[in-house]
């Protein structure tokens, strides 16, 4: 199965293009080289850090284990610590609800992510829920479209994450007062979730070339 790898950091001041050389010039390739494919970098814009996010795919756990576990690996994250502070990393697997052939890479987009924890006992509702009402009403929704929903299986601040994906930020407004989207987030968060939180992230520079972790 596919999994997800979040790296987020933030950039020590004054180490920018320290930082810019070193990760277009070592971080990406090495990284590339031991089998991360990267697919996404983004900006927190609105919601907690820290604000710079990279997203790698794996084909699955034990090859991304092997990576993370490596030496080589090890060092190129020392020195990449040595210019960056808040350094967080995360594992994500898909949950199954959203189907899709492929996580890709996508360009010029902007996310809304929700995180949140099940509340005891409500994990059979809660699947119900998401599978018989909340995908079905949100998915006919024109202007976003859902592309994930993720178990973090190591790391990172919550359970769970759920994706929608923008072209245009104005259309994240659009969705968040929407009527029916409000029901039932308002029903999400009473019924099912706790530790609730979003944020929006917008696309960085093309990230299939180097710069992508430039902001």
């Amino acid at each position: 199965m596919p999994v997800l790898f979040t790296m987020a950091w933030d950039i020590i001041q004054g180490k920018e293009d320290e930082y810019a050389d070193f990760v277009a010039g070592t971080f990406l390739p090495e990284t590339t080289a031991m089998g991360l494919t990267h697919v996404g970098g983004y900006y927190v814009e609105v919601g907690f850090g820290p604000r710079v996010i990279g997203v790698s795919l794996t084909s699955d756990l034990e090859l991304l284990s092997r990576v993370i576990a490596s030496d080589r690996f090890k060092q190129v994250s020392l020195r990449l610590k040595s210019i960056v502070y808040n350094y967080r990393t995360a594992v994500l697997e898909p949950t199954g609800r959203v189907k899709r052939e492929k996580y890709t890479i996508q360009k010029g987009v902007w996310k809304l992510n929700q995180y949140y924890d099940l509340k005891p006992g409500v994990k059979k509702e809660y699947a119900d829920f998401i599978v018989k009402e909340y995908l079905p009403a949100i998915q006919k929704i024109d202007y976003m479209e859902v592309t994930g929903g993720w178990n973090v299986v190591l790391g990172g601040v919550s359970e769970i994450i759920s994706e929608f994906t923008f072209k245009d930020p104005v259309d994240i407004g659009r969705l968040l007062n929407n009527e029916e989207f409000r029901k039932l987030n308002l029903k999400l968060k009473g019924a099912y979730v706790m530790n609730y939180a979003s944020r929006i992230l917008r696309c960085t520079e093309r990230f299939d070339e180097p710069k992508w972790f430039r902001l």
